[in-house]
């Protein structure tokens, strides 16, 4: 389910100036209305936190120092004595440099809370998704499938013969496989399916809305670049592939992955280099 929060993630920066102002603006008038009596300054913080949060910095700077002038005027208005110069500017300065402090801080903070999120979303070496979002992304499928009824397919791929790249050419040529592996099947599939790296030399691609048919044409197209690959690199490597098209939806991610890690170890034990396929309808 969508949150608020979500929702003005999605939203833009203009939207989010327009409507921080907006509120702004509404304070100022609310303001006036309750006179010198009550010091709603404080208030004017929660559009600029909203700003900062979910737009730009340069338009939070804006804001900041709007609301440090539109506070002073109203203060020169509401005021039955008139303000000399050196009052108005005492009056009007701890504004101009908390307000723009305070967007500074947090548009600041909310850089480096985005950049840790995608660091813990995403692979270190090879760019795909980690284990931690890849299982989101699984499980908020399996949601899915389970209010509309869709079908998913889940592919497991492991390298086979990886360790001997390892140690015959060393880490550093095993590194460039994986992530020339994780490329290919960026390359391969579609934009809306998910790749993600579980760890070593295994793999595992999330498939939305697809069938069983579809699957095997993916990954025919799959195989065809990684042996394209490996051969220009000459790497002496296989890959063996597990492939489940899940009619049924599963209970949860440990049951789906397990289902596909089984159907890949099938293929490794048997016959290397493989793909094998899978529909899951009914639990055993």
């Amino acid at each position: 389910m969508k949150t608020i929060f979500s929702i003005f993630e999605k939203r833009g920066a203009k939207t989010i100036w327009q409507l921080s102002c907006f509120m702004i603006l509404v304070l100022a008038i609310v303001q006036f209305g309750v006179g010198v009596s009550i010091n709603i300054a404080p208030i004017y913080i929660f559009p600029l936190l909203f700003n900062s949060w979910y737009g730009n910095k340069k338009g939070g700077i804006f804001l900041a120092v709007f609301s440090a002038i539109l506070l002073s005027i109203v203060e020169v208005v509401l005021s039955k004595n008139s303000l000399s110069i050196s009052e108005l500017i005492f009056f009007t300065t701890p504004y101009l440099i908390a307000y723009p402090l305070l967007v500074v801080l947090v548009t600041n903070f909310r850089t480096v809370h985005q950049v840790e999120i995608t660091a813990a979303d995403t692979d270190n070496l090879t760019g795909v998704h980690s284990v931690r979002s890849f299982y989101c992304e699984l499980a908020n499928e399996i949601l899915r499938s389970k209010r509309y009824s869709h079908v998913f397919s889940l592919a497991y791929i492991d390298i086979d013969n990886f360790k001997k790249i390892n140690d015959s050419l060393g880490h550093s040529e095993g590194d460039k496989l994986l992530i020339e592996v994780a490329d290919c099947l960026r390359e391969s599939l579609r934009a809306t399916d998910v790749v993600a790296r579980l760890g070593g030399d295994e793999y595992v691609c999330l498939l939305p809305e697809t069938r069983q048919e579809e699957a095997k044409a993916a990954f025919v197209k799959v195989s065809d670049l990684l042996k394209e690959k490996m051969k220009k690199y000459q790497w002496a490597v296989s890959f063996s592939v597990g492939v489940v098209s899940f009619e049924n939806v599963p209970d949860d991610i440990k049951e789906a992955i397990k289902i596909a890690d089984k159907l890949m170890y099938s293929v490794k034990n048997n016959k290397k280099g493989n793909i094998a396929y899978q529909v899951y309808q009914t639990k055993a």
